[in-house]
C-alpha cells in the first residue's frame, strides 16, 4: 500500500488554497521551514518571482532548506512549488479574492456580516480544496480495504470524534461491521475486536495527537490496516499509517477545531462511503431499505413499496 502522494507525481497536484496549506503546516515545520513559510506568506507575489537562491537569502536559510520546505508541503522540489504559487496568485487575482479572505481569520473588529461571509467562504473552500487534494490511488485502496475487512474500527478524539461517529453510522447503514471510539482508552480496551485484514480509520486534523498515534501503533502490531484522514503531510500519525487521505481546511486563532476541518473530513467520509456502496449496490440498497424502514416506523411513518416512499400511518 502507498501513502497519498507516494508513487504519484506531486507536480500534477492541484492546490486550491496553497497559502492555506502552508499556514496549516506550521506545527510540522522545522525552524528553517518556518522562516521560509513566513517569507512566502508575507509576500507571495515577490516569492513567486524568486529563484531558489533568492528565497533562501530572503528567508535567511539555505537552498537545501527551501528544497525540504517544498517537499514538506507535497511537491517534488522548488520549481514545482513556485509554479503552483504562480498559479495560486493568478487564481486569486482572477477571482477577486482579497488577502484577508485568503487568511480567513476572524478579527475582533469584524461585523456579524463579515463573520458570516468569512466562515461560509472558508467552509466552502475546504470542501473544494479537499476534493482537489484527495489522492485517487489511496482513495481506491481504502475502499478495497473496507470491502474485504470483516470489521472496521474508527478512532477520533475531540472534534474528530463527531466524524468518527458519523462514519460508524454510515457504514452500519451499509451493512458493514463498524465500531467507533472517541478516546484512546476505549479503543485500546477493544483492540481484540480487530484482527489482521481488518481496518482502523484514524481521524486527526493535525496528525500529532498522542492518543491517535498510540492507538494506531497498537493496532498495527495486530496486522490491522491503518487509514489516516488528516490535514498535515508530515506528522507522527502520517509516518505510521498505511494509507493517508489528506483534507485541506484551515484553522485560525478563533477557530481551532473549526467546522471547516470537520466538513473537510466529512467530505472524505461521504466520498468513501458512496464508493463502497457502489461496489455492491443491490446489497447496499437492501441494507439502506431495512434501516429506512425501521426509522420510518419510529417517526410515525411506514415504508410502502419498492421505491421506499413514506406514507403517514
Amino acid at each position: 500500500m502507498v501513502k497519498s502522494g507516494e508513487g504519484s507525481n506531486p507536480s500534477h497536484r492541484i492546490y486550491r488554497d496553497l497559502l492555506g496549506e502552508i499556514a496549516n503546516s506550521f506545527p510540522s515545520f522545522h525552524a528553517s521551514e518556518v522562516a521560509i513559510a513566513h517569507a512566502v506568506l508575507d509576500n507571495p507575489s515577490s516569492v513567486a518571482q524568486m529563484n531558489i537562491t533568492q528565497l533562501a537569502q530572503v528567508s535567511a536559510t539555505s537552498v537545501a532548506s527551501v528544497v525540504r520546505f517544498s517537499k514538506a508541503i507535497g511537491f517534488k522540489g522548488y520549481p514545482e512549488f513556485r509554479m503552483a504559487l504562480v498559479s495560486e496568485l493568478s487564481r486569486i487575482q482572477h477571482s477577486g479574492d482579497e488577502r484577508i479572505e485568503l487568511d480567513g481569520g476572524i478579527t475582533v473588529r469584524d461585523t456579524p456580516e463579515e463573520i458570516i461571509r468569512k466562515i461560509s467562504h472558508s467552509d466552502a473552500r475546504a470542501i473544494q480544496a479537499t476534493a482537489a487534494r484527495l489522492d485517487v490511488q489511496s482513495f481506491v485502496a481504502t475502499v478495497d480495504a473496507w470491502e474485504s475487512a470483516k470489521m472496521i474500527g474508527v478512532i477520533g478524539v475531540a472534534s474528530g470524534g463527531y466524524v468518527a461517529m458519523d462514519l460508524q453510522l454510515k457504514l452500519n447503514r451499509l451493512g458493514r461491521n463498524c465500531i467507533a471510539w472517541r478516546d484512546a482508552h476505549s479503543a485500546l480496551t477493544s483492540i481484540a475486536m480487530l484482527n489482521r485484514g481488518d481496518v482502523l480509520v484514524a481521524i486527526s486534523h493535525s496528525g500529532m495527537t498522542l492518543d491517535i498515534v498510540e492507538v494506531i501503533t497498537e493496532f498495527k502490531k495486530r496486522g490491522v490496516t491503518v487509514v489516516l484522514i488528516t490535514n498535515t503531510v508530515r506528522s507522527s500519525a502520517t509516518a505510521v499509517s498505511d494509507l493517508v487521505l489528506f483534507t485541506s481546511a484551515r484553522e485560525t486563532t478563533f477557530r481551532s477545531g473549526a467546522t471547516a476541518s470537520r466538513i473537510a473530513q466529512l467530505t472524505v467520509v461521504d466520498c468513501l462511503c458512496v464508493a463502497l456502496a457502489q461496489r455492491n449496490w443491490k446489497g447496499t440498497k437492501n441494507s439502506l431499505d431495512q434501516s429506512r424502514y425501521a426509522v420510518g416506523y419510529r417517526s410515525g411513518k411506514k415504508v410502502i413499496g419498492e421505491d421506499s416512499t413514506f406514507r403517514d400511518r
